[in-house]
């Protein structure tokens, strides 16, 4: 006997309007550029880290990363890894507004 199985269909040729929304709405895949912003990361993330603490070994016993990462970071040589990125954002309130604005001033 076969488990009942849920499907979703979904029709991207009608437009279901909702309260709130609008028609110009898009995704943010279309308000980005999404090699732009994977390749200018480290830069961005190297601002947060210089904003948010005094060094990169305060900021290696924060996020608990070896020193020489840390300093990748520091330098934006690397970006951190989504585990580390998700730690900021949840840690610290204004995050989301430091890269928001960042991106803004970019743009």
């Amino acid at each position: 006997m076969s488990r009942p199985r849920l499907t979703l269909i979904v029709n991207n040729d009608l437009p279901c309007d909702q309260r709130g929304t609008s028609a110009d709405q898009a995704s943010w895949s279309n308000q980005l550029e999404l090699y732009a912003l994977k390749t200018s990361a480290p830069e961005l993330w190297s601002a947060y880290f210089h904003a948010r603490f005094h060094s990169p070994r305060e900021e290696a016993l924060f996020c608990n990363v070896a020193f020489q990462t840390a300093l990748n970071w520091w330098s934006a040589v690397t970006a951190p890894a989504s585990h580390t990125a998700s730690l900021m954002i949840l840690t610290d309130p204004g995050a989301a507004a430091f890269f928001h604005d960042q991106l803004a001033r970019a743009a």
